[in-house]
């Protein structure tokens, strides 16, 4: 089962609140805290119902059951039904939980699924999405990408299952956190990096710190013993990108990256996309992943055309017009999804 839950404004600043105490219950409440971890859930009967379900979902019903007498007796009195151990009725009710997390300028879903103990996160072809984790790291998740999320006492573990994020990784040396793309992990105790997976490969480039790269055996699943990876594997430092291979074919590369490059590599969180020098046909592809408009090259020799420029993920219109003044080239609107590029006669 799965309730779907769409977020206000208002909606979205108690997602940060309730965020805030989930994570300052790792290190437990202060007695100042407390009183106000009580009033806030008084305020509020949506407070009280966020946190529980936050709680739950980010296995932190231990650190709740601490501070159960801080809720309104009417919480705990309706959760007692049943059993007489408040958390665990607690947690029966929450059979699923859905969070919607902050985003930029688009909406995506984030469904809690049960069985298998992880948040989903999806963005639909041009949207991307800022996802906020409970211990204050920061994921980046771009256009048409699907990203699982699971968190345990002894792991952090973000299932990458298409697309690409960059990740700003809390630092917490006794619980890494792991990117799986393709059987590939890829694991930071703090730093930043972005993965995309590609139909042949999983690109990797690392913008701060260091990080390590194991592989899971075939149909392995990620868990807490499949996540340990030995010192002695493959590390990539900040300023390098790596060619990761997928099904074992090939060799995986670490090479040093320019900072241009990274920056350009790097400009869809900003929304924006750089080409320095790609070829049309190569602008095209990477252009076509922010939108559902098809663009066909009908003369070979066009494809190989270089271009450069700035250009905002998912503007059309001004790409058009900027091919058509800027490169020579003729842009036939065909119909509302498809788009024909010919050469200026």
């Amino acid at each position: 089962m799965t309730n779907v839950y769409s977020l206000n404004n208002d909606d979205d600043v108690m997602f940060d609140q309730g965020s805030v105490w989930i994570a300052k219950m790792d290190r437990s409440l202060t007695e100042s805290e407390q009183a106000e971890f009580r009033i806030w859930l008084a305020e509020n009967e949506q407070h009280q119902k966020l946190i529980i379900e936050m709680a739950s979902m980010w296995d932190k019903m231990d650190s709740l059951e601490r501070l159960s007498d801080l809720f309104p007796a009417t919480t705990k009195a309706e959760s007692a039904t049943n059993t007489s151990k408040w958390p665990l009725t607690l947690a029966a009710s929450c059979v699923l939980a859905l969070f919607v997390a902050f985003f930029s300028d688009v909406s995506f879903n984030a469904l809690w699924q049960e069985e298998q103990q992880f948040v989903r996160y999806q963005t639909a072809v041009g949207e991307s999405s800022t996802i906020y984790l409970p211990e204050n790291s920061k994921v980046l998740l771009n256009t048409d990408s699907i990203l699982l999320v699971r968190y345990t006492d002894d792991y952090r573990l973000l299932d990458l299952q298409r697309g690409e994020l960059h990740v700003d990784v809390a630092h917490d040396k006794a619980r890494p956190l792991s990117v799986v793309a393709h059987q590939k992990v890829i694991q930071a105790v703090g730093t930043a990096f972005s993965v995309r997976v590609k139909p042949s490969e999983v690109e990797l480039i690392v913008t701060e710190g260091k990080v390590i790269v194991g592989e899971l055996e075939k149909k392995q699943k990620a868990n807490e013993k499949t996540l340990v990876i030995p010192a002695s594997s493959l590390a990539v430092s900040k300023g390098e990108i790596a060619s990761l291979t997928i099904a074992n074919v090939g060799v995986d590369t670490v090479a040093v990256i320019d900072k241009k490059l990274i920056k350009q590599n790097l400009s869809w969180r900003q929304g924006n996309l750089v080409f320095n020098g790609e070829t049309l046909a190569e602008a095209m592809a990477e252009v076509s992943r922010y939108t559902s408009v098809t663009f066909e090259i009908a003369d070979e020799e066009l494809k190989k055309i270089k271009i450069a420029g700035r250009f905002k993920t998912g503007d059309v219109k001004g790409l058009i017009a900027v091919l058509n003044h800027s490169f020579n080239i003729k842009t036939d609107r065909i119909s509302k999804d498809l788009v024909v590029l010919r050469k200026q006669s």
